[in-house]
């Protein structure tokens, strides 16, 4: 059996919970271990608890996270008895998760339930361990804005994920994948091609979350049918006319035959696949492979979980360097073209940080990063922590780094469009 956990849309969590919790619940952007973190406590749990040793977070009816626990621990609010489960997420490629993630959740009024996974629960360490041995499978979903595009859903709500994605959060949403109901499995790659009018090409990348699922049908002249999806987590989506176009696909892989498939879900043969990432990469200035390009830049982390390390750590260390000045600062990370607001006395500073594995000379800005700080010359601040070092654990080394903090003057240093590749200049030491 494993324990599931019904979560509702995020809301912040008064001061002084026992968790340290600002906010609970549910959240798009959120990874996983952040959603683990926060909603692993405060329940009310009986003794059965104690018996599973799998844990689900569910939303929408689907299971979100999935997590071994490991025990629990008591917490008393307000003269009830609260616990919070202790446990690791687990990863794609194991058994348990890629059985469980994207599978429909139970359906109980209570939010603490119990579903069978008597299969999982037999299974050894040793068959949990055997998690490399198939390859990974490249598929192709498809999106024309002639066919679909609720509410401007491209001129609205796209723009808003590309920069969510941009600012180093994972954005998880899932598409459908045509007439394809199978084959594809958690930590698969999945790529997002633009097609019908122009700009068309490829506009996205991303993880498979999920093996494909049933759901209703998104095209509403089939109301009342199915359509199949996958669960993804987005590692780069770009606006259209910064994607990578459709004439460079059939000039340097024609393999692919004119790369217009006429439905979702298409995959691709792994020679293809290769060539796609390594057009891909040169696409986005990836500073590995492709040969150096002069300055060192920022480069683009392809592992979500790792860049959001490396962005917090910078976030951090940019919010205590004001503290330490007596400033009062706010994180407000998201939602915004700002991570932080530093206030003293009447004075307001608008805080962007950025943080990279490499030297740093160059970091990666976005379009609206880029029109607040031209919008408010002189009240904004770049932290730039590079060379950041990670333990073996794969956690961030908090020794590691070079920390350098800029006036944030996007006309004051040099500024190429990629979403923007930023060289601060040294004028703008602070």
């Amino acid at each position: 059996m494993a324990v599931n956990l019904v979560l509702t849309e995020a809301r912040d969590v008064p001061s002084g919970d026992p968790l340290g919790r600002t906010w609970v619940g549910w959240e798009a952007t959120a990874t996983d271990d952040e959603l683990w973190e926060v909603n692993r406590g405060l329940w009310t749990f009986r003794s059965r608890v104690d018996g599973e040793r799998i844990a689900t977070l569910s939303f929408d009816g689907r299971v979100q996270v999935v997590a071994e626990i490991d025990g629990r621990t008591r917490h008393d609010v307000d003269g009830a008895t609260k616990w919070a489960l202790v446990g690791r997420v687990l990863r794609p490629g194991d058994p348990v998760h890629d059985a469980l993630k994207g599978a429909p959740a139970p359906r109980h009024r209570n939010p603490v339930s119990y579903f069978d996974t008597a299969r999982l629960d037999v299974l050894s360490a040793a068959d949990r361990a055997g998690i490399d041995e198939r390859e990974r499978v490249t598929m192709v979903v498809t999106w024309n804005p002639e066919r679909w595009n609720p509410d401007d859903w491209a001129e609205t709500a796209y723009p808003q994920d590309v920069q969510v994605v941009a600012s180093g959060r994972l954005l998880r949403d899932r598409w459908s994948t045509g007439s394809r109901k199978g084959g594809i499995e958690p930590g698969d790659r999945i790529f997002f091609l633009r097609q019908g009018p122009e700009p068309r090409g490829i506009v996205g990348s991303g993880t498979a979350a999920s093996r494909i699922f049933p759901d209703e049908q998104w095209d509403d002249e089939r109301a009342g049918q199915h359509a199949n999806y996958v669960q993804i987590d987005w590692d780069t989506l770009l606006l259209p006319e910064d994607g990578l176009p459709h004439a460079l696909l059939v000039n340097h892989i024609p393999e692919a035959g004119a790369w217009r498939p006429q439905v979702s879900g298409w995959v691709l043969p792994p020679y293809v696949a290769a060539k796609l990432e390594e057009l891909w990469a040169a696409h986005l200035g990836h500073p590995a492979p492709l040969p150096s390009r002069g300055s060192p830049r920022q480069g683009w982390q392809l592992d979500p979980l790792r860049r959001r390390k490396v962005e917090d750590a910078a976030q951090d260390r940019l919010m205590a360097h004001f503290r330490d000045r007596g400033w009062t600062v706010q994180d407000v990370r998201f939602g915004n073209p700002y991570d932080a607001v530093a206030s003293r006395n009447d004075r307001t500073l608008w805080l962007e940080a950025k943080g990279t594995e490499t030297e740093g000379a160059t970091v990666i800005v976005s379009r609206n990063e880029v029109q607040w700080a031209r919008e408010h010359v002189g009240d904004c601040v770049l932290g730039i922590l590079s060379d950041v070092v990670f333990t073996p654990d794969g956690e961030v080394d908090p020794a590691s780094g070079t920390f350098r903090v800029f006036t944030w003057n996007p006309d004051g240093g040099s500024l190429s469009a990629r979403d923007y590749d930023f060289t601060p200049g040294e004028d703008d030491r602070r």
